[in-house]
């Protein structure tokens, strides 16, 4: 994050989407409107956390700019739960897990894919669900997908899951980690931290 200048790259979407606008081009309009708000929240001026409302702008940025890459073919279902938007998440934990859920389930099994997130609050934790209908994995798969010192195993990416893993158990320690449960039909990732709600609108900790 550090080695992007922020200011050349929101001038720069800023000028392509007003491009866009003078030759009335809505969807590339569209499409830097996403990109900006996906840069700008996971850039986050340095920060390390955020409000979840914030993340899960972040995610559905993405997710808009992934379904124009691949035609619409492709659904996504939000329920997160209104009472916990303001609660501190640590930046960029959905993203990874929605583009494992499509490189790794969804286009390969080459159906009609879902991806569903979730969330809501029990027993003061945070709890996240990203959920996918793809091909699935099998325990071995799983272990290595975890296994931080490959970069690839089996086929899958090794980086982006095991770094959220790691980050969320070094910032909360045994309040925050990660749970993978999945089969033929897909794969559910769940997410856990505490739910704190004392951080102000722009983040609370560097």
């Amino acid at each position: 994050r550090a080695q992007i200048n922020p200011h050349f790259l929101y001038n720069s979407l800023s000028l392509i989407n007003w491009k866009a606008i003078e030759y009335e081009q809505d969807d590339i309009s569209r499409i830097t409107l996403a990109l900006s708000n996906y840069y700008r929240t996971s850039l986050n001026k340095g920060k390390n956390t955020l409000m979840l409302e914030q993340e899960v702008s972040n995610v559905r940025s993405y997710i808009e700019i992934q379904q124009v890459m691949h035609d619409n073919s492709f659904d996504v279902d939000i329920d997160i739960s209104s009472d916990i938007l303001k609660a501190e998440s640590l930046n960029l934990i959905l993203q990874p897990l929605v583009e494992n859920a499509l490189l790794h389930g969804i286009d390969i099994k080459r159906q009609t894919g879902k991806i569903w997130i979730s969330g809501n609050v029990s027993e003061g934790k945070l709890i996240l669900i990203v959920k996918d209908n793809g091909r699935g994995m099998t325990k071995e798969q799983i272990r290595d997908l975890f296994n931080s010192h490959a970069k690839k195993t089996n086929g899958l990416s090794a980086v982006g899951i095991p770094n959220v893993k790691e980050r969320l158990e070094l910032y909360y320690g045994t309040q925050g980690g990660m749970e993978y449960v999945s089969s033929g039909n897909g794969t559910e990732v769940t997410v856990f931290l505490p739910a704190i709600y004392d951080m102000p609108e722009e983040g609370r900790k560097n």
